[in-house]
């Protein structure tokens, strides 16, 4: 009886044992729940919350190529007759907004590369180029980083061309401010300026920085805006350096189809915010640029502009540039544009010339 019973115990453990471990083999973990990515349409298209947090993020750019021929355009090759402008440039852009107590916190990145034709004589090179044009911080009005100068963003870009003129500095570190209250705006901003390369060379030279300050007034058909930047480099032994230069831009939409703006520049020529000074650095420039959009249909824009600069030189005329293009739509995200340019520098004894530009353009 006792070995009997030992062997049925025995089994019975046996069977016990089995049944445990085959309904441990059964036993699915719990996954884990997933957070799908939600659309965030507060901030405009485009945005979706980061997983985790209420942050919105938005990941765009723009894939661009651009061919220029003509007088204006076109670069010398090694046999030192014409040949055609190229370039090929990707644009990646990250954007993120989120709500605070304190008002909207936003930041803005923009990298582009790029790989194009720069003239030589005789000859040309082909180069890769890459920049940061952006990388700010923005917590309401204020905003600090790596950006484009207030004194061209306030009034906006000149018109929907692509040569569109000169009308003030780009890239630039500073701080902003911004005021919105509606219909008025206000805004104001330290700027470092730059020092990349002599030509473009306008950055500060202590610590004052330079000053730009701006006002608008939007009543709906018409938008009205002013800014006035203060260059604060001294004068440098016979090189003459700062001063101040202004601008005031107007904006029309008379309806659906059709809009135009115009904008009126005047500075010292030895100030670097007057970009478009064509003479002795001891006179002040006048410049207007004037342009026109007529939206055709959903897909075709005309784009027309002109700028007249003021010499100030007896012995030169005026100058002078036409531009106008076409703004086609082929399908969502991809646009052509062909354009066309004339250029007279106002140098006596040099006569006006043409170029032709056409850029294809895939943004997302």
């Amino acid at each position: 009886m006792n070995i009997k019973s030992l062997l049925l115990g025995s089994a019975a453990a046996l069977v016990a044992v089995s049944g445990a471990r085959a309904a441990d083999a059964i036993i699915a973990a719990e996954p884990e729940p997933v957070e799908y990515v939600r659309v965030c349409d507060a901030f405009g298209t485009g945005y979706f919350y980061i997983p985790g947090t209420e942050t919105c993020l938005r990941i765009h750019g723009y894939v661009r190529y651009d061919i220029g021929a003509g007088e204006l355009f076109a670069v010398t090759a090694d046999s030192g007759d014409e040949t055609y402008f190229k370039r090929a440039r990707a644009s990646f852009r990250v954007s993120t907004a989120s709500e605070t107590e304190m008002g909207t916190l936003r930041t803005y990145v923009e990298t582009r590369w790029q790989y194009d034709t720069n003239d030589t004589v005789p000859g040309y090179t082909t180069v890769s180029e890459f920049s940061l044009n952006f990388a700010w911080i923005q917590l309401g009005g204020l905003r600090i980083g790596k950006d484009e100068s207030f004194f061209t963003t306030w009034t906006g870009y000149a018109g929907a061309v692509i040569n569109d003129g000169n009308y003030g500095p780009f890239d630039t570190n500073l701080v902003s401010y911004t005021y919105n209250g509606g219909a008025f705006r206000a805004g104001l901003a330290l700027e470092q300026g730059n020092n990349n390369g002599i030509a473009g060379a306008w950055g500060i030279d202590d610590y004052m920085p330079h000053v730009v300050g701006g006002v608008g007034y939007n009543a709906g058909m018409f938008d009205l805006s002013a800014v006035v930047g203060y260059d604060t480099r001294d004068n440098l032994g016979l090189v003459l350096r700062g001063g101040w230069s202004a601008k005031v831009r107007a904006d029309v939409t008379f309806n659906d189809a059709f809009s135009a703006f115009a904008m009126v520049m005047y500075g010292e020529n030895e100030s670097a915010y007057t970009t478009w000074a064509n003479g002795p650095v001891t006179d002040e420039t006048l410049s207007v640029i004037g342009g026109a959009t007529f939206k055709a249909s959903d897909r075709l824009n005309f784009n027309a502009q002109v700028q007249w600069i003021d010499s100030n030189i007896a012995a030169n005329s005026d100058a002078w540039s036409v531009v106008g293009n076409l703004n086609y739509t082929v399908v969502p995200g991809l646009v052509v544009t062909p354009e066309l340019v004339y250029a007279d520098s106002g140098v006596a004894g040099t006569d006006g010339a043409f170029g032709g530009y056409f850029r294809v353009q895939r943004s997302f």
